[in-house]
């Protein structure tokens, strides 16, 4: 149907539909992700977790990941190609308690709060600007959808 729609030969690749990734075990070491539009990049957070090479876009959304020394990034088809030999003919590096610490809820949860928080200075600029009711009315907001059976309305 794409290809009807785009005006394209197909893609010469099979998709094998949905899998759990926890039963791809030790069979693959390396993850490629070429999106700088995923927004959670939950894939690329997964398999650098299971201790796999993942190799992405130097890109603003991607920067979390270049901490980690299995996440080789490139900006270019030469530096992936690169990165991708360098996947298949290398093993993957245990992560350390401090990174592995960074797949935790508790780290998602540091970093959710200093991502959020704002200076006193900050929060009195908004309210002189008269952002600081709207700051309200999106907080009422969403405590509202969180009441449902499911977390929603």
């Amino acid at each position: 149907i794409n290809n009807i729609f785009l005006g394209r030969r197909p893609i010469p690749a099979t998709f094998m539909g949905p899998v759990d990734h926890a039963s791809l075990g030790e069979r693959y070491k390396v993850f490629v992700n070429p999106s700088v539009s995923e927004v959670l990049c939950t894939t690329t957070f997964e398999a650098l977790a299971m201790g796999k090479f993942a190799i992405i876009p130097v890109h603003e959304s991607n920067k979390f990941f270049l901490q980690f020394p299995n996440c080789l990034g490139y900006k270019d088809k030469w530096e992936f190609a690169a990165s991708l030999r360098w996947a298949l003919t290398h093993e993957p590096e245990p992560l350390t308690p401090e990174l592995a610490n960074e797949f935790t809820w508790e780290a998602a949860t540091d970093r959710l709060i200093r991502a959020s928080a704002i200076t006193r200075r900050e929060a009195r600029e908004r309210a002189m600007l008269g952002k600081a009711k709207l700051d309200e009315m999106i907080a009422f907001f969403h405590h509202e959808l969180g009441k449902g059976t499911k977390g929603d309305a």
